[in-house]
């Protein structure tokens, strides 16, 4: 396990506090941003009777408006088996066929059971379709993190939040996901930290 520098940290921190209270995502390049073709979509919780959360739901619909105002290509949908079945992607992929997405443009991540995992499994799909660089659909705070752990597997991926999503909307849920978020940052730091890159 590699002990992250204190500079890291305070990097991450600092910008996922300025998220929280409402401030811009980093985002160096938004003109290459906008050329990116691709979207990964992050999963979240499928409820009993193979309903989505509406975390999942929220996400997965701004995904396709995305899709269906023009500005992307394809949507990789990532997420594995939870609790309840069927896996978070495949949960995503009939939303996304609902709101008019053509099957041709959804390619299902299905093993994933975290954010590294979506980053290692997605990374080596996006080599094979020699991509090198997507939008990151997820939750404003979530999105510090999986920015981060998509850049250790050597992917660039341009934050794409999601503020219709209730972990951001609702006071409570925006402070508990920091509090989560925060706490995972400095787990990543530790655990997969700069210098660590790695492949499944």
């Amino acid at each position: 396990m590699r002990l992250p520098g204190a500079r890291e940290i305070a990097g991450d921190l600092i910008a996922l506090t300025r998220v929280y209270r409402g401030g811009q995502l980093p985002h160096p390049s938004p003109e290459r941003a906008r050329h990116t073709r691709v979207a990964v979509v992050l999963g979240a919780q499928v409820l009993s009777g193979r309903r989505p959360s509406r975390t999942l739901d929220a996400r997965t619909r701004h995904a396709a408006r995305l899709y269906l105002k023009g500005d992307l290509d394809l949507l990789i949908p990532t997420g594995g088996l939870g609790e309840h079945p069927p896996s978070e992607a495949e949960v995503m992929r009939r939303i996304l066929l609902e709101e008019g997405v053509p099957e041709a443009a959804i390619l299902l991540e299905e093993k994933a059971a975290s954010t590294w995992d979506s980053a290692l499994l997605v990374s080596r799909m996006a080599r094979e379709l020699g991509v090198d660089e997507v939008l990151a659909v997820t939750d404003p705070l979530h999105c510090v993190r999986t920015v981060a752990a998509f850049a250790e597997t050597g992917l660039v991926a341009w934050p794409e939040p999601v503020y219709s999503s209730p972990m951001w909307r609702k006071k409570w849920s925006r402070r508990g996901q920091l509090a989560r978020e925060a706490g995972a940052l400095l787990w990543y730091r530790a655990r997969h930290g700069v210098g660590s890159r790695r492949e499944l």
